[in-house]
């Protein structure tokens, strides 16, 4: 009877605080700096919310310290849904590089939101035009080619970690504060290789300025159908993606994190949605796939960094 009381009191706990969400405006916070994917995400995911749950969402570009000082912010915040990170592939690969880095267990995950490819892009002044004269290139000068990422641990450095591992290559990492600068550093050819996200680096090759040599997925993508993949270019097996996820700190309560997860599907299956962003696969899964998925991710990334054995800067 007691165990019975003890559920049902639970239960009413819970219903009256979905009941009472969101109190307030909505934190949600960026781990890089405005511009980038994961700004663009959390923007479009964050004015959905603010129309569903009937409260301004105020984004919160905290950059640095290759998103832990994002990421340990929200992990310490009261676990009531009003703070809440967009995350990208540095959660499940940072503690595998950088000791007591901010890690799974200590966020609730919501929903996987949105993947992205990467394109293999270096400056119009490069003298290679495919992958195979880019590794000749390296070769013949190890150490002196610099590849531009927004931080150890992303998908942008992990993308060319794992490459130069695979291809045998002695490239110089140079990181930046977000994908504004790097991209600009490559554009400026303080940097020569980038593995930029598609919607950053397309328009520039499309330009002229950046020349795309591969793109990081299994599949080549629509926006450059004919820049082979890498995997097709030499390097079977080669796969990797950004991806964002959306994320509350740990023992946040269950109805909550149930209902924000229902607003993401809602919004990444919108026709407006979708249109807003053509780059990227929309995903919007539930709390318990996301879990699986981050799970999975954080295997996958000790394995390419063992194998590459990336640092962090």
């Amino acid at each position: 009877m007691k165990l019975a009381f003890g559920v049902a009191l639970l239960a009413f706990a819970s219903a009256v605080h979905a009941q009472g969400y969101p109190s307030r405006p909505i934190r949600l916070v960026v781990p890089f700096t405005p511009g980038g994917g994961t700004d663009i995400i959390a923007r479009a995911i964050g004015s959905h919310l603010a129309n569903a749950l009937g409260q301004n969402v105020i984004v919160d570009n905290r950059p640095g310290g290759n998103t832990v000082i994002g990421s340990e912010i929200v992990a310490r915040a009261r676990p009531d849904g009003h703070t809440l990170i967009m995350q990208i592939n540095n959660l499940t690969a940072l503690p595998a590089m950088v000791k007591g880095s901010p890690s799974i267990e200590q966020f609730s995950p919501i929903s996987l939101v949105a993947a992205l490819p990467h394109v293999m892009v270096v400056n119009k002044t490069v003298s290679a035009n495919s992958i195979k004269e880019l590794v000749a290139l390296a070769k013949s000068q190890p150490g002196k080619l610099g590849y531009a990422t927004p931080g150890s641990g992303t998908p942008v450095h992990l993308a060319a970690a794992w490459f130069a591992s695979l291809a045998g290559l002695d490239l110089l990492h140079v990181p930046y504060k977000g994908a504004a600068e790097y991209t600009a550093a490559v554009l400026g050819n303080h940097v020569q290789i980038v593995f930029g996200s598609a919607p950053l680096a397309v328009p520039h090759v499309k330009s002229g300025a950046l020349k795309a040599l591969g793109v990081t997925t299994a599949k080549r993508i629509p926006q450059l159908p004919q820049v082979p993949t890498i995997a097709e270019s030499g390097y079977p097996g080669y796969d990797i993606v950004s991806w964002y996820g959306l994320l509350a700190p740990a023992k946040t309560p269950n109805d909550v994190v149930g209902r924000i997860a229902k607003e993401v599907a809602t919004a990444v299956h919108a026709k407006g949605f979708a249109e807003a962003l053509p780059d990227y696969e929309l995903i919007g899964n539930t709390p318990a796939e996301f879990a699986a998925f981050l799970r999975k991710d954080a295997a996958i990334s000790t394995k390419i960094i063992s194998a590459s054995g990336a640092k962090a800067n």
